[in-house]
């Protein structure tokens, strides 16, 4: 009976979700490149360093754009630069950690500057993931070690709680904070001297739906989801546009730096915790930047990314328990 149940609900989430997606695919408005041509663009990209922010500078700077590229592995930015400087209309590089109010300021004046003082499009793309159980990580389930301090109720207190704080502020900083920061700082300029500007956050499904091993990381990206959806209605009377691009699992090495993972110097790697889930059917770090650059170009509210997330949008309303059950069993939680 619960296996036809679900059948059911995978059928009607299905039926539902193909005007969906059929509606993020087709835009009957003409694209953004007709008013900002390809090589006219003022981009910024911040979070360019690896991964889908390397991406998207690789696709900008071959459309010969004006390029921005904003990060704090210095390295990697300048052998970026190096190697899109012959096809981009103009590309620099900017060292920065987007968490320092300083550093964001400073940021923005030299983009401005570089960009003779206008910006179209700014794409933030940084980003910071957790992979372990909350309670592993503040240690819910283990003696704390004051014995007698505590009228006999230590044992009932987490070991370590003061981990699971700080992994919280760490990524609610960069995840949530520092967007909210960039877009404070770019705001005035893609008003006044963009056409059309735009404002492209890349989100995370995690944004939408939970996960187990992931509520930090759920947590700092759902506060990003509402931020920008109401930021998006607020703005859209200056001509700005605000889009949130949702991938699901998508192959870089974000797992690698996960805030609440110790770091390889401080650990055997035979003892480190190992992170949980899957990437099967993960998405190609290119294949998820050319879905942001053409939900930018269409000026897109919301870019779902592959495209069966939308059958797992709507069960979300139909079958709620049958989502959990789903996100449960790929993480490794069933009972």
């Amino acid at each position: 009976m619960a296996s036809s149940t679900a059948t059911t609900s995978l059928v009607v989430a299905g039926a539902l979700a193909v005007p969906l997606l059929a509606k993020s695919l087709i835009s009957k408005a003409p694209t953004r490149t007709t008013s900002i041509p390809k090589n006219q663009e003022r981009v910024v990209v911040i979070g360019a360093s690896s991964g889908i922010g390397s991406e998207l500078a690789r696709i900008y700077a071959h459309r010969q754009a004006h390029v921005v590229l904003v990060a704090r592995r210095q390295a990697l930015l300048e052998s970026l630069v190096q190697e899109l400087s012959p096809v981009a209309g103009s590309i620099l590089a900017i060292q920065g950690d987007v968490t320092l109010p300083e550093d964001v300021r400073r940021i923005t004046l030299e983009s401005l500057r570089f960009l003779k003082g206008g910006v179209d499009t700014l794409i933030l793309c940084a980003g910071m993931i957790s992979v372990l159980p909350f309670a592993d990580l503040a240690g819910t389930e283990k003696t704390s070690a004051q014995p007698t301090r505590d009228d006999g109720l230590a044992h009932l207190l987490p070991s370590n709680p003061e981990a699971a704080l700080d992994a919280s502020i760490k990524i609610m900083n960069l995840n949530y904070h520092a967007p909210l920061n960039l877009t404070s700082h770019f705001l005035p300029a893609l008003t006044q001297t963009s056409r059309a500007g735009n404002i492209i956050v890349v989100s995370s499904m995690a944004g939408k739906l939970g996960a187990p091993t992931r509520s930090i990381y759920c947590g700092s990206k759902h506060a990003a989801q509402g931020f920008f959806d109401s930021l998006g209605m607020e703005v859209e009377k200056t001509g700005v546009h605000v889009g949130i691009v949702s991938p699901g699992t998508v192959e870089t090495d974000l797992r690698q730096s996960a805030v609440d993972l110790p770091s390889s110097s401080s650990t055997d790697s035979s003892e480190a915790p190992k992170a949980t889930g899957t990437k099967r059917g993960a998405m190609s770090a290119r294949a998820c930047a050319e879905g942001i650059v053409r939900g930018s170009d269409l000026r897109q509210h919301e870019v779902i990314m592959p495209w069966f997330y939308h059958v797992s949008l709507v069960l979300q309303i139909l079958s709620p328990s049958l989502v959990r059950w789903l996100a449960k069993k790929k993480y490794g939680y069933l009972k």
